[in-house]
């Protein structure tokens, strides 16, 4: 025997029967695979259909109470004598040679998890239920085929149609069985890739899936255990937050994000007040153009539902917006200090009004925190302060050792400082011509000294050359060498990068990423946790800045005002040129 098929039922007699008519149909010797059944507490007459069958191919049926899928298909691998397992639904209808090809992927592999395409029966009832769902897995099929390889975290799932040894089945300990209903399928891939076994995508392994559920079964069953179970899959994997659907918390516009916290805070079901619209827009469904608002409203309450559901599973909006919808604001400094004939006045804040901005910051609820905390959130889930701020440094000038960091440490503020490696201890010759004069960098001492006392030290390069415009060894050489020369320096691990200038294109991002967790940009925005983690967004703090300003830099990532200010000296220039112009005129 080589191939045990399993099969976990509910209530679903009539479908079953339509399941295993396919399957024992396969162009497989009968002798070569086994099916195994569990009746997961049905009390439709099942498990007495079942008996009555007279299979070509061995038949194990195992009765047990309800307890969901998850714990349904970890019996049958239990029950298993064949070195492989094939997990099948009760819907789903197999094409004669479905065996054959999951058997045909796995010659010569023993560590690799074999799926094939799920696509929507051609007889399966027409609704705006089955609509969704057939446009859902055609898009994902179609990613598939142009990919061809499968992705991390996307296509880590062991669902129906998906084929392993039993071996490495067991040893991972299964289907998470608290899980129930829904989200296991995911729980168990992801644990299966990030222990190194490999997934692979076999177009020809085709099955249809005999689609019968309703919108309203879509979204009071599946859309309400999703919500739920998400909650728990990002608690046990916190590194998956960031592509969960769950993610979407802070997307969009203000009033998208008011609309979906307010939904989600009713005490009842949001799916009451969204439910009317579409019993109208299916009365409508005779009209061809009704087909996609019928299909984008059931996505609406659908998404309401599973936020409604994630709310009450982490116990509070708040604890949710904890887990998922963290927004952090970056602020860019470069100089903090008295001005000086030689310093670059757009690039410098005096002491006083840096004092003033950290106590603003300090009032208004705000706590400094480092790039290795942010890390840590995205990552491994650790907490973070109500209202995070990172305050960044570019450079490392000498003069923020003595006006900044010393404030900081007194108000309890993480921060950032980001270190041209080559020139420590030295000064700005990067920027020297353009200054008119040089300005200290940060001593090797001094750098030592602040790391004790809780600011983060990131690498600027070596150089401070422009990245986007380096061959590949100079630009190894800046980025690399940078994390080198910090880390012997400091004697740790160095997380994050500065690109000098701001500048980076798709090659700068992709040699950063080997060598560094996070790296900051000068794009402006707030980062949430779906923000590339190497597109990190900075807002500069002007000389010229109120704390109006600060106010929007921290709440938007930018400063409308800021903007203003920019057009009309624009608007000022234009006019002084268009004098000097009309004069040399006359």
């Amino acid at each position: 025997m080589r191939l045990s098929v399993i099969v976990p039922t509910y209530n679903r007699r009539a479908l079953l029967q339509q399941t295993l008519s396919t399957i024992f149909k396969q162009d497989l010797p009968a002798s070569e695979y086994e099916v195994i059944v569990v009746v997961d507490g049905s009390t439709d007459g099942t498990a007495a259909l079942l008996r009555e069958l007279k299979p070509p191919c061995p038949l194990q049926i195992l009765e047990q109470a309800n307890r969901g899928p998850a714990a349904a298909r970890n019996a049958g691998a239990q029950l298993a004598q064949a070195p492989l397992l094939l997990f099948l639904d009760d819907d789903i209808l197999c094409e004669p040679y479905l065996f054959r090809e999951h058997l045909a992927a796995h010659a010569g592999e023993n560590r690799s998890v074999i799926f094939g395409p799920v696509l929507v029966a051609p007889q399966s009832p027409p609704s705006v239920a089955t609509d969704w769902t057939r446009e859902y897995t055609n898009d994902y099929t179609s990613r598939l085929a142009r990919e061809k390889e499968p992705r991390f975290p996307d296509d880590a799932i062991v669902d129906a149609n998906s084929s392993l040894p039993r071996s490495i089945f067991l040893a991972s300990g299964g289907f998470d069985e608290t899980l129930y209903r829904t989200r296991e399928t995911t729980e168990l891939g992801l644990r299966l890739w990030k222990s190194g076994i490999r997934f692979r995508y076999r177009p020809a392994a085709v099955v249809h899936h005999l689609f019968v559920k309703t919108a309203e079964e879509l979204v009071q069953g599946d859309a309400k255990w999703y919500g739920k179970n998400e909650v728990l899959l990002c608690r046990k994997h916190p590194d998956y937050r960031s592509h969960s659907a769950l993610a979407r918390l802070v997307e969009g516009a203000g009033w998208k994000r008011w609309a979906r916290e307010l939904t989600a805070r009713l005490p009842l079901s949001p799916d009451l007040y969204l439910r009317p619209p579409s019993w109208v827009l299916e009365r409508l469904r005779w009209i061809p153009q009704t087909r996609r608002w019928r299909t984008r409203w059931l996505q609406v309450r659908q998404a309401a539902t599973v936020f409604h559901s994630a709310v009450r599973q982490a116990e509070s909006w708040r604890a949710l917006r904890s887990q998922f919808g963290v927004r952090l604001p970056v602020l860019l400094y470069h100089h903090v200090g008295p001005p000086r004939a030689q310093t670059l006045p757009f690039l410098t804040v005096s002491p006083r009004k840096f004092a003033r901005q950290v106590r603003w910051l300090k009032q208004h609820g705000y706590v400094g925190i480092r790039p290795s905390e942010w890390l840590a959130w995205r990552r491994e889930g650790r907490p973070l302060p109500d209202k995070p701020v990172l305050l960044t440094f570019d450079d490392a000038y000498a003069d923020i050792a003595e006006h900044a960091l010393p404030l900081l440490h007194q108000h309890g503020f993480g921060a950032a400082v980001f270190v041209v490696t080559g020139q420590v201890g030295g000064t700005n010759t990067w920027d020297e011509a353009r200054s008119s004069g040089s300005h200290r960098l940060m001593t090797a001492g001094q750098i030592r000294e602040w790391a004790a006392k809780g600011i983060d030290f990131g690498a600027h390069s070596r150089t401070h050359r422009n990245l986007v415009a380096l061959a590949e060894p100079d630009l190894t050489e800046e980025v690399r060498g940078s994390t080198e020369d910090l880390a012997q320096l400091l004697g740790t691990a160095v997380v994050s990068f500065a690109y000098p200038y701001g500048d980076h294109n798709e090659i700068v991002r992709e040699q950063v990423k080997t060598v560094f967790d996070l790296a900051f940009t000068c794009e402006e925005g707030l980062n949430d946790i779906r923000t590339d983690p190497c597109c990190l967004r900075r807002t500069m703090v002007q000389a010229g800045d109120s704390l109006l300003d600060l106010a929007f830099r921290v709440r938007l990532g930018w400063s409308p005002l800021e903007r203003v200010r920019a057009r009309l000296r624009l608007r000022t220039r234009l006019r002084h040129i268009l004098r000097i112009v009309r004069a040399g005129e006359t």
